[in-house]
């Protein structure tokens, strides 16, 4: 059995923030299939992932005819009483308004299966006017660090090289992703770089890898995180360097001995 659940609504910027739990009630589950019907006076505006326990989203929340709904997996499972699935942020042009989960929500265990665990849902009223006033705090910092990684399957694209990239923001959430790469032996500056945006995983433009490609993550609030990889199929700058040192160095062993050589010769 387990339990999808409101909790306390608050006014944040005068947008009402409902934070949507999963209590597990002693199993574990993997994977959650939302739906949501709104009333009429409830305008969905955005959401907040930030601290959710889904780290994989298979759709993000949309609405449809007042209906909303997201999928996601947590990855490992949760086992919990109160594991945020994710905030929703709505308007509102009336002073009450109502919210359900429907029953045709689900909820699976992490039982390598797929098996789907009972459910129980509820709804919620809201009066707007009795919502508690929450103090916006200002998102000043970065997403996460993360780190970009190099496939190639034969199953996907083809069998062309991709990346794949994921991080999380602790407040306002991600926004969105931008790719650019850019060929060369010395890493460019950032000025020089064509952004564009992407979604991971991400089918490489340059399949010789020989390129830096870099990935920008820019949260809610327009901070931004970029991290990179080296191209694969050159030399880098320092090896390049390494090289012509050990070359020079070795021409000059070579001349000395052939110098020594022919002195002991005379």
């Amino acid at each position: 059995m387990a339990k999808i659940y409101f909790d306390e609504a608050n006014l944040i910027k005068n947008k009402i923030v409902i934070p949507i739990y999963v209590d597990t009630e002693g199993e574990s589950v993997n994977a959650y299939e939302v739906k949501i019907k709104v009333s009429d006076n409830l305008i969905f505006r955005d959401f907040q992932e930030a601290g959710s326990i889904i780290n994989f989203w298979i759709e993000k929340p949309i609405i449809q005819n007042n209906t909303l709904q997201f999928s996601g997996v947590s990855i490992g499972g949760y086992l919990g009483r109160k594991g945020l699935l994710t905030n929703l942020i709505f308007e509102t042009k009336g002073e009450n308004a109502l919210i359900e989960i429907l029953p045709s929500s689900k909820v699976l265990l992490n039982d390598g299966f797929g098996t789907e665990a009972k459910l129980k849902v509820e709804s919620k009223f809201l009066e707007i006017k009795k919502l508690t006033y929450q103090e916006f705090i200002e998102d000043k910092f970065p997403p996460e660090s993360f780190q970009i990684y190099l496939y190639k399957n034969k199953e996907m694209f083809e069998g062309k090289y991709f990346i794949i990239f994921k991080t999380t923001d602790k407040q306002s959430g991600i926004a969105y992703y931008e790719v650019a790469e850019k060929q060369g032996f010395k890493k460019p500056n950032l000025k020089d770089l064509n952004f564009e945006k992407a979604e991971s995983p991400y089918l490489l433009k340059d399949q010789t890898l020989r390129s830096y490609i870099f990935v920008k993550a820019v949260d809610k609030a327009g901070n931004e995180r970029i991290e990179y990889l080296k191209p694969k199929s050159i030399l880098m700058t320092d090896e390049i360097f390494f090289i012509i040192i050990f070359s020079l160095i070795f021409v000059f062993l070579i001349r000395l001995l052939i110098k020594k050589f022919k002195i002991e010769m005379l």
